[in-house]
């Protein structure tokens, strides 16, 4: 992932909340994640906010001091499934809010560990569900000879996708020329950009 992306990935709020977690040694951070990752699969329940008591009175911490860390990594665990981060992108993001050494691994290697059951709850809570991708190749055709007085290249790109849904592989076989590609990808990229902005980040807090 890119630093931008990896910097952006964590707010100043997520950094209020997550501060005194550099206190924390590695198994009591495992424990908080672990036990956001309940509360994202299982909803807030008396069991959930028993738990929550508990870890708080154990911490030395107050109670709302433990929700909002709870929320900060809920969000954490949810990024990582959705943009299947890499334990090296949860440290580097998790660096830059001053966190770092035994929490910070503690706390990437529980988030990827837990990716795969919070992609399923998101899923279900939404009722969407996309195909998951599975492999891509492409190939790169051009016309080498031709009528053309100025010899004019006239490349075309061959790109072959291959998803899975519910245990069922599909092969989508896609055409493009160079136009057409090039202003695809400064359409993706324009998108990746609105990532940065504090419009996006303001939709996904409220989503």
């Amino acid at each position: 992932m890119a630093a931008m992306q990896a910097s952006n990935l964590l707010n100043e709020t997520h950094k209020k909340h997550l501060w005194w977690m550099s206190k924390l040694g590695a198994d009591e951070s495992t424990a908080m994640v672990s036990l956001a990752a309940d509360v994202l699969h299982q909803g807030s329940t008396p069991d959930s906010d028993r738990q929550m008591g508990s870890a708080a009175k154990n911490l030395g911490m107050e109670v709302e001091d433990v929700s909002n860390a709870l929320s900060a990594l809920s969000h954490l665990t949810t990024e990582t499934a959705r943009q299947s981060l890499t334990e090296q992108d949860l440290i580097q993001a998790l660096s830059g809010i001053g966190l770092s050494g035994d929490p910070a691994v503690a706390i990437a290697q529980a988030c990827v560990q837990s990716k795969d059951q919070a992609r399923q709850d998101v899923q279900e809570a939404t009722g969407v569900v996309f195909a998951q991708y599975m492999s891509a190749d492409w190939r790169l055709e051009c016309a080498v000879g031709g009528r053309s007085l100025r010899n004019v290249a006239d490349p075309g790109y061959l790109l072959q996708i291959v998803t899975e849904e519910g245990g069922e592989r599909t092969t989508h076989t896609l055409t493009s020329d160079y136009p057409a590609l090039k202003g695809a990808v400064a359409s993706l990229k324009a998108a990746l950009q609105e990532e940065k902005g504090g419009h996006y980040r303001k939709v996904v807090r409220l989503t």
